[in-house]
């Protein structure tokens, strides 16, 4: 019991040890110690805050509407809305950032609210704000942490310019361009956003000239719904680059034109020419639903478990080359297939049975209809984690249906085992909880626990350091019912790691039903 009571110690210390303020005028004693800069209160304006931040530093802004132009450079802060202490997310909209200016008597976009120059340090985050009416909501050019942002009526919301880093848990509503932009030499991991009638794409991938190492840039668990013309789209340049782009666990629905759509020679206007582009590009268990193109185009396009179902025109359009396509349901679409390498005996052609959310209802065919392995002769073009999917194989689509778990039970006594409820996240709606299991042993639960990964290497690369100490809702976990739990968890819960380190002890995740 004593680490049990130790660890509840710390959580609860770190969920209620809030900031202290410290004004402008007091002296930095040790200038390792990180600071708090808060306005309105030690300065009028935020970018007099960013100017008088040092490495580490936090510019915490209270509610109001903001119209500046800021400019982060040369350190790592966090510039953040109350919402970084307080969670909740009328913070969000009540601490607004405003580019729209006064010509002739009419409101019109203005300004890019908040630019990031190319030496802001790694670890940097901007987090918490309504950001608005902007002729780009974002310029980054550096990669830094973006999360739990409103954008709303910009350009491009986010427009990374060889930038990038973690876009998660943004909501984007009504941009008028794209949601997200890369362009030249950008590398993103884009997760767990809804991202909402954007004009133009919902996220755009522009592959310019690039050699050197690979940019990984990972699409996952966002909902990208009502595009004006693409969902994702890809648009090719000349060359072969250095990039791969992974597309898993998304929903892409109502999109005016493609769900993902590749396109040739620098064109941005979807014209259905379904690009040959030769970067490799995974497509891996997403839910195309009520599009009017599905996958348009790509040379080197490995696409396993999706369901695609209510294609206006074509569900798959000369997806070709070195394609794959197998282990798919296409159900009520026009034209399924026209010219893409589509493995015939391994696609299922039945109703998927999805509710009103896009997930499985119990009698879904996709249930462990999917392949966690396949091979290409002596090449492995998919290989899926077991701990990663929760039945005999993975479901097909976006979610995973939601299984009924055993209770809790151990090959050891109960005095070894230890479950500690972390917290309930927004995203839950109050149905499901994430449970830390500590044992002595292996856990003998009635079903397979996920061991939690310890990836420190990619953390320190994500957050530009060590592991940091913040609560567990500021670590933004986002486990939406129906998703297994262990599947979910990602390198940013890993401060349960230094948990772990202090205890000698170990963890799995455990999802009790709902």
């Amino acid at each position: 019991m004593k680490s049990h009571s130790i660890l509840i110690l710390l959580v609860a210390w770190l969920l209620t040890a809030g900031p202290t303020s410290v004004s402008a005028e007091d002296s930095r004693d040790n200038q390792n110690k990180s600071r708090v800069i808060q306005v309105p209160r030690d300065h009028k304006q935020i970018q007099q805050a960013i100017n008088a931040a040092g490495n580490g530093d936090t510019v915490l802004v209270s509610p109001g509407v903001y119209r500046e132009q800021l400019r982060l450079a040369g350190k790592q802060i966090t510039l953040a809305s109350r919402f970084l202490v307080s969670r909740d997310k009328k913070d969000i909209q009540r601490t607004v950032l405003d580019a729209s200016i006064s010509r002739d008597g009419k409101i019109i976009s203005g300004n890019t609210p908040i630019t990031v120059a190319a030496d802001t340090r790694s670890g940097t985050r901007i987090v918490g704000f309504t950001i608005r009416n902007g002729g780009d909501g974002i310029i980054c050019f550096a990669k830094i942490e973006i999360s739990h942002n409103h954008f709303i009526n910009n350009g491009d919301a986010i427009d990374y310019e060889s930038g990038g880093g973690i876009c998660r848990a943004n909501t984007f509503d009504k941009n008028r361009d794209d949601a997200v932009d890369l362009d030249g030499a950008s590398e993103a991991i884009i997760e767990d956003n809804l991202i909402l009638n954007s004009r133009d794409d919902g996220i755009e991938i522009r592959l310019h000239r690039y050699s050197g190492k690979m940019l990984n840039i990972v699409i996952r668990r966002n909902r990208i719904i009502g595009s004006g013309e693409d969902g994702i789209q890809i648009i090719d340049y000349p060359d072969m680059s250095s990039r791969t782009i992974r597309i898993e666990h998304n929903v892409i629905a109502r999109t005016k034109m493609a769900a993902i759509g590749c396109m040739a020679n620098g064109n941005t206007g979807e014209n259905y020419e379904a690009a040959s582009i030769p970067e490799r590009i995974e497509v891996i268990n997403n839910t195309l639903i009520d599009n009017h193109y599905g996958i348009t185009g790509g040379d080197s396009l490995l696409a396993f478990n999706n369901v695609i179902t209510g294609t206006e025109k074509i569900a798959l359009k000369r997806v070709d080359g070195k394609s794959v396509l197998a282990f798919n349901l296409l159900w009520n679409n026009t034209v399924d297939n026209e010219g893409s390498h589509l493995v015939k005996k391994s696609t299922i052609k039945k109703n998927p049975r999805l509710d009103s959310n896009h997930r499985l209802l119990r009698n879904s065919p996709c249930i462990d209809a999917g392949t966690s392995l396949y091979r290409q002769g002596d090449a492995v073009l998919l290989k899926i984690p077991r701990a990663s999917f929760s039945g005999k194989a993975p479901d097909l689509g976006a979610f995973e249906l939601a299984r009924t778990v055993s209770p809790l039970r151990s090959r050891h006594s109960t005095r070894q085992i230890q479950t500690t409820p972390l917290w309930r996240h927004p995203s839950l709606g109050g149905h499901r909880e994430i449970t830390r299991v500590h044992t002595g042993g292996s856990c003998a639960c009635g079903v397979r626990h996920g061991r939690m990964q310890r990836d420190d290497q990619r953390t320190s690369q994500i957050f530009g350091g060590a592991i940091p100490a913040r609560t567990p809702a500021e670590d933004d976990a986002v486990v939406r019912p129906g998703w297994t739990a262990f599947e979910q968890i990602s390198a940013k819960i890993d401060y349960l790691s230094g948990i772990d380190r202090l205890q000698g002890t170990r963890s799995w995740i455990h999802a009790p039903p709902r």
